[in-house]
């Protein structure tokens, strides 16, 4: 099968290589019309003068569009010409898979950011989801102390069952913590329970808007930081082979 993917990210270049030796051709040089499949930016930044409805309109039939994140314009075009579009980010099988490199990041950001061990370290996990809970249990491997913000009775008990102590936020000023790490996208902390937080290091690994004022967190404790996209830019290798197994398994289901 032959293909193109439009780089922009340096995870991309380790997609290439798996799906090469998977035997896919990776063909920038392609007409639409031999394309099996496109991958497009990570981002969706679609160059549209060049990706235009002249392009979407040749492109082969049954052949499928992935991007890294949802884009309007690959959205409408896809739409329109009837082409299947793959948010690779979207799928649960890619979350639960960067859930590893992404806790690597962090930890090793508190590694060099703590002024104590990770061991027996009191760290306060924001949501406990996919990312939320890999984190929890690498952390508590490593001997930390982990409690978890929960909102519900379903996640407390998920929490308690990994050994994480869950709290809820009206708890949070009964506790002292050494680091903070956000993993909900949307804001969970007020500037005021920022106020409270006694000078933890406080780490945000969700997407926008982001789980609290990161810069009135910085003025709190300078270590303070926005970590997004870890997986692609410290493990991109890992990254780039997970999306590449995706667009594999879409590209083997599409054929059957």
């Amino acid at each position: 099968m032959e293909g193109i993917i439009l780089k922009d990210d340096t995870r991309y270049d380790y997609t290439e290589k798996y799906l090469q030796k998977k035997g896919y051709f990776i063909n920038p040089h392609a007409e639409p019309s031999d394309l099996d499949f496109a991958v497009f930016p990570f981002l969706g930044q679609t160059d549209e003068a060049i990706y235009d409805d002249g392009f979407f309109t040749a492109l082969k039939k049954n052949a499928p569009v992935f991007s890294g994140i949802r884009n309007k314009y690959l959205s409408e075009k896809c739409a329109k010409y009837g082409i299947a579009y793959y948010v690779m980010m979207d799928d649960k099988g890619v979350t639960v898979k960067n859930a590893v490199p992404t806790s690597e990041g962090v930890i090793s950001y508190l590694i060099n950011s703590l002024n104590r061990t990770v061991a027996n370290s009191r760290i306060l996990v924001i949501g406990y989801g996919v990312c939320g809970r890999d984190l929890s249990l690498r952390l508590t491997a490593l001997g930390a102390n982990v409690y978890a913000l929960v909102r519900n009775r379903e996640k407390e008990c998920a929490a308690y069952a990994d050994s994480a102590t869950p709290i809820y936020h009206d708890e949070m000023c009964d506790h002292t913590f050494d680091a903070i790490v956000n993993t909900v996208p949307k804001c969970v902390l007020s500037d005021e329970d920022l106020k409270h937080t006694n000078q933890a290091v406080l780490i945000d690994i969700a997407s926008k808007p982001y789980g609290f004022n990161m810069e009135l967190a910085k003025k709190i404790n300078s270590k303070s930081a926005l970590l997004p996209g870890l997986p692609g830019k410290l493990s991109p290798q890992t990254a780039g082979e997970i999306l590449g197994e995706y667009i594999d398994f879409v590209l083997r289901g599409t054929t059957k």
